[in-house]
């Protein structure tokens, strides 16, 4: 036979039915739990499994359609293109028009939508010198401008996913008191299992799908202002770099339940006050309508390999927004280090002559 026994939370006692409050009593602490206080307890002790969340794919297959000798046909004349694998718009050296490639067999999908770059290339570049002066550790060619040469406008495949979610979780939470009678010390912690539900509305939650961005970098720059999304027209494309996307929709959706799991907890941890302490005991979200839109959202990239590391600055093609890391010229550092070390020297040696120097 299997034998439960029920312990206080508290304390780890053995705990007792008690006929006449009808709960379980403990008589180590004196702390009573009624049965679905205890209940829910035991239950969010236990290890939960996340709910994998379901999506709908908007968008349909449409495009250049792929030949068996590898060239693509162009949907404006019927010409064959020749376009590697990754490449997303090419123009079409007969009619001149852009051309979107994609694979129609391979269930690839042509973005839904775009948000056109507002962020002139010109004003990127002074952008980025404005950040670069004054940054006397940066390397000797960027202090000529031989840098903003890297500096190129990419449309970067992102998947937006959208649902309705349903999140519940519980919090272990602890209010401590503490007071002394001039002979002990003494501390009451008294502890409380916290739940709170709640339904939430997620709009674009966005997630790159290029392994060459750095998932830092992308978030990094966000939010874009999703207001200005339109329809996809391949005339946006022309003047900006576009791959395809190498990170597909079920791959990203990882990153999205993580992001929508981190989002629900942060909303419902922020309802938990009036605590000393609160930890996460289980949380669980579930999701209807849930909808997955590929689209391209505008990026001006800089990057550049330095003592074979690699560094990424981004600017988000919309609101301007820069994040990333630059090099340092370790040769620079430590002249200007031991400039400042032999500066320090003399200064501390004259205050030194003056100060003990008087005084013979």
């Amino acid at each position: 036979m299997d034998f439960v026994q029920y312990k206080c939370p508290c304390c780890g006692a053995a705990l007792q039915f008690s006929p006449e409050t009808q709960k379980l009593s403990c008589e180590s602490c004196g702390n009573q739990y009624d049965l679905e206080t205890l209940r829910q307890y035991e239950q969010d002790k236990e290890p939960g499994k996340e709910q994998d969340l379901s999506w709908e794919y908007q968008g349909e297959t449409r495009g250049a359609r792929k030949t068996e000798d590898g060239l693509y046909i162009c949907p404006s004349c019927g010409a064959r293109i020749e376009a590697d694998e990754n490449t997303v718009s090419t123009t079409c050296p007969y009619c001149d028009n852009v051309v979107v490639i994609r694979e129609t067999a391979s269930g690839k999908y042509e973005p839904e939508a775009i948000i056109p770059f507002q962020i002139e290339g010109d004003r990127a570049r002074q952008m980025l010198e404005s950040f670069c002066q004054g940054r006397r550790l940066l390397p000797k060619n960027f202090r000529n401008k031989s840098y903003l040469k890297n500096l190129k406008g990419y449309y970067v495949p992102y998947w937006l996913f959208d649902c309705r979610a349903q999140a519940d979780m519980s919090f272990h939470a602890t209010r401590v008191r503490m007071w002394s009678d001039g002979d002990y010390e003494y501390t009451d912690t008294s502890y409380y299992m916290v739940n709170r539900a709640g339904t939430m509305e997620f709009y674009h939650v966005p997630v790159d799908g290029s392994t060459e961005m750095d998932d830092d970098t992308t978030e990094s720059i966000e939010p874009f202002d999703y207001s200005a999304l339109t329809d996809f027209k391949q005339a946006y494309l022309a003047g900006y770099e576009t791959d395809r996307y190498d990170v597909d929709a079920g791959t990203a959706q990882r990153r999205a339940k993580e992001r929508l799991y981190k989002s629900a907890e942060h909303v419902l941890l922020g309802t938990v006050q009036g605590y000393d302490t609160v930890t996460v005991s289980r949380r669980n979200l579930s999701s209807d309508h849930g909808k997955v839109h590929y689209t391209l959202l505008p990026v001006w990239m800089f990057e550049t390999v330095y003592n074979k590391k690699r560094y990424q600055f981004a600017i988000n093609g919309q609101t301007g927004k820069m994040v990333g890391e630059l090099p340092v010229d370790r040769g620079a550092f430590w002249r200007y280090l031991c400039g400042f070390t032999a500066i320090g020297t003399i200064l501390c040696s004259v205050a030194g002559i003056l100060l003990f120097g008087g005084v013979l």
